[in-house]
């Protein structure tokens, strides 16, 4: 009860009347089966549309070898046609299913593709040149690092080499790098061609190596067409700013011609330049070259002379040159000679904690890891040595990796941190980005690893996997049974137990005896769900009653005989499960009409106009089938093909129609769901009277769509929740019972008309 502890004006909201139940879905259907790729990990995923099947699951299989074949199809007990699963697919969205959530089956041997990558730092050449050029154009410097680094140029299509030479300047711009040497044939970029950073070839690598790995994500030969390329690449360019100690900066000229290779320039005053305020040793920039100088004292025009401290070789320098000065990012500190280890970056907070850089100081470039990162000031391992500059450049390298995969869209994923232990990095961010592949890296492979044998260890080229394999003569039917590994680890038909929304489910084409009993037990044991079961494809009306004898269930149905349809890779008719087609007909007809009328005299579609039905089941057959509860598919002049059958596998006459079962488990877990706000509510006569015009209402729409029968809905259903249905003892330990009875609409599964013959006398009478 709320407190009132100062006079005002109180304005609260209340909760008035029952809480209304909505309608669960019935439609949405669950099945297990063997497919050319996808995830054999995790939960079933679902699929809205054979082309999304195709895209996450592949397309159809090919025919399995024949040894394959006959140890299946030929086994009456605990076999099966699992190679078809993609056609039941095609049925179910042929025959209107919109949801289908599918978990694919593979061997308990089966193995992915994979490949190991040869360590090597490589540039592609990014535009074409010419015999004797010394200037290359390349789509990364990242690895060209230290004083004129060795490299070689290969061919990309069988990998010879170019030459090897030494690199004498490069330019971030481009970027481009300029050879020692000039190039001795032609250098193509549409033909692969790149650079190498090093002379010698890469030993490739073995199993234990400090390397990254590469696998499909799921087992299979599909990932052997598989190509990968993860190389590193610059994710952001970032400027090194001015240590606050360096204070103001100045730009002067020239105010003489001056000679080259001279020692002293004389410079006008400017603004900043006054030996006063600046350190001993000051550094400039003059016509792109930077010098050490000291500042001398004004002459009487005020202009300044200032002293190189190393001349190096210089041309001329005409009056008006511009001067400008060069403070350092990370001058000495306390007194010693030596360059602060900490440099300040503009943009510091796109640096994290083991960022991999390569920092620029003008005429060479290092790698380093990030340590630790304070506003702009950032540390690095190693220590960022010699000195540098405003106008350096600190570059981030991650991963970019690029997938290609057999008849599936190109993956690019960028942005991967080259941090072993980051959410975002390349092992991390390919499992949460990545529909093909997930990585791996060696174990001496840490955020602390040398950045250049971090780099290394991608390889830099294309790799294609190698080394997956269904091993689909080691399926069993204990695949299709999957095993309980909890939520999310879960197999085979267990694995739907993840999916609440599943209503109807099927395992097509396999008539495993163990499969279609773990498919009854798991429909029976959550009571939420509906299966449709596949007998063999050649059995005769008396093997199929057969078959049918060991099961008794209201939870699946079954359905005789087999469908044909065409192929659509091979063009072949061939005979096809029907529960695929099943399942899509119940979903149809559930949002068509709902899911009280019962899912037959539907048109089959998806299969052959002509002879689409496997074999034909005449009137006096369908006589034996049909009291056994096997539904016959038959096939009536002028009116195709159609589901002439709704009897569950149930021998309780109660539950004898598929309709009435699936409106009972569409009631229970509708009112299931609709009532969770019941739980540790005061269990009073209030909650019951709640509860009753709650599930009342609900049954109330029910009975309007034509669900339940009676004129009224006094005649449809009652509702009782009150202390005829409860106890004192109920009441002491936290039970509210309610009741509920509906009166379910049967099909007209007889029509009789009785017609007689009358005299003319009955007639005046």
């Amino acid at each position: 009860m709320p407190e009132y502890l100062s006079p005002g004006v109180y304005v609260e909201e209340i909760s008035a009347g029952p809480r209304p139940i909505a309608g669960v879905s019935t439609s949405t259907a669950g099945m297990v089966g063997v497919t050319a790729r996808g995830p054999s990990a995790g939960k079933p995923q679902l699929v809205t549309n054979f082309l999304e099947f195709q895209t996450t699951f592949g397309g159809f299989l090919p025919l399995p070898d024949q040894p394959i074949v006959d140890s299946w199809a030929l086994d009456e007990t605990e076999g099966g046609q699992w190679w078809n699963f993609a056609l039941s697919v095609k049925g179910f969205f042929d025959n209107g299913g919109q949801r289908l959530y599918v978990k694919r089956v593979v061997s308990s041997t089966a193995t992915p593709a994979s490949a190991l990558p040869t360590p090597a730092l490589v540039s592609d050449v990014s535009r074409d040149a010419a015999a004797g050029a010394t200037t290359l154009a390349v789509t990364s410097l990242v690895g060209f690092t230290g004083a004129n680094p060795t490299v070689t140029v290969l061919r990309g299509d069988d990998g010879s080499d170019i030459l090897t030479t030494t690199v004498a300047a490069y330019s971030l711009t481009g970027p481009t790098i300029t050879l020692a040497d000039p190039l001795p044939a032609q250098v193509r970029s549409a033909r692969g061609d790149y650079v190498r950073v090093g002379a010698a070839a890469p030993a490739p690598p073995g199993p234990g190596d400090d390397t990254v790995s590469f696998t499909a994500v799921s087992e299979g030969t599909w990932g052997n067409q598989t190509q990968v390329r993860a190389r590193p690449v610059v994710a952001a360019t970032l400027p090194l700013l001015a240590d606050p100690l360096e204070g103001a900066g100045f730009l002067t000229r020239v105010v003489a011609d001056t000679a080259a290779d001279a020692t002293t320039v004389t410079v006008a005053p400017a603004v900043g330049l006054d030996p006063a305020d600046l350190p001993t040793d000051v550094w400039v920039l003059i016509a792109g070259l930077r010098y050490q100088v000291t500042v001398g004292a004004a002459d009487g025009d005020g202009n300044i002379p200032l002293s190189i401290v190393d001349p190096v070789p210089h041309g001329a320098w005409p009056a008006g040159t511009a001067v400008r000065r060069l403070r350092r990012v990370n001058p000495p500190q306390g007194g010693s000679t030596d360059p602060s280890p900490t440099l300040h970056v503009g943009g510091a907070g796109r640096l994290y904690p083991g960022a991999i850089v390569q920092i620029d100081n003008g005429t060479a470039m290092t790698l380093n890891r990030v340590v630790s990162i304070a506003g702009d000031s950032v540390t690095f391992a190693p220590d960022a040595a010699g000195t540098y500059f405003e106008n350096n450049l600190l570059l981030v390298v991650e991963a970019q990796v690029v997938v290609q995969a057999a008849a599936q869209a190109t993956e690019t994923i960028n942005n991967l941190r080259l941090t072993t232990d980051d959410p975002t990095g390349l092992v991390a961010g390919l499992a949460q980005r990545s529909a093909l592949i997930r990585a791996a890296t060696g174990p001496g492979l840490t955020s602390t690893s040398d950045p250049a044998t971090y780099l290394a260890a991608l390889g830099g080229r294309a790799q294609l996997l190698a080394g997956g394999d269904d091993k689909f003569q080691d399926l069993s039917v204990a695949d299709f049974v999957g095993v309980d590994g909890g939520s999310g680890a879960r197999t085979g038909i267990v694995a739907m137990e993840d999916i609440d929304e599943i209503a109807i489910c099927a395992v097509p084409g396999v008539w495993s005896g163990t499969v279609q009993s773990a498919l009854i037990t798991h429909c029976e044991f959550l009571k939420d769900r509906f299966a449709a079961l596949d007998p063999r494809n050649d059995l005769s009306i008396e093997q199929i009653q057969t078959f049918r004898e060991p099961y008794d269930t209201t939870y699946a149905a079954l359905y005789y005989p087999w469908l044909v349809t065409r192929h659509p890779t091979t063009n072949a008719d061939v005979e096809v499960a029907p529960s695929g087609h099943i399942l899509g007909i119940y979903a149809r007809t559930d949002v068509e009409r709902g899911v009280h009328k019962a899912p037959a005299n539907a048109v089959i579609r998806g299969i052959l106009t002509q002879g689409g039905i496997a074999q034909d089941v005449t009137k006096r057959q369908q006589d034996l089938l049909n009291p056994k509860g096997i539904n016959a598919l038959r096939f009536f002049p002028n009116q195709g093909s159609r589901v002439w059958g709704a009897r569950t596998l149930s021998s309780d006459p109660a539950w004898r129609y598929i309709n009435v079962r699936r409106l009972f488990l569409f009631l229970e877990e509708s009112i299931d769901e609709g009532t969770q706000w019941v739980v540790f509510e005061p269990n009073g006569e209030p909650l019951w009277a709640l509860v009753r015009q709650t599930v009342s209402n609900f049954l109330t729409t029910v009975w309007h769509s034509g669900a339940l029968a009676g004129t009224t809905p006094d005649e449809a259903f009652f509702v009782a929740c009150d202390r005829t249905t409860m106890t004192e003892d109920d009441l002491q330990n936290g039970r509210l019972i309610c009741v509920i009875g509906v009166a379910p609409v049967f099909p007209a599964e007889f029509v009789i008309f009785r017609i007689q013959q009358l005299t003319q006398l009955t007639q005046l009478t």
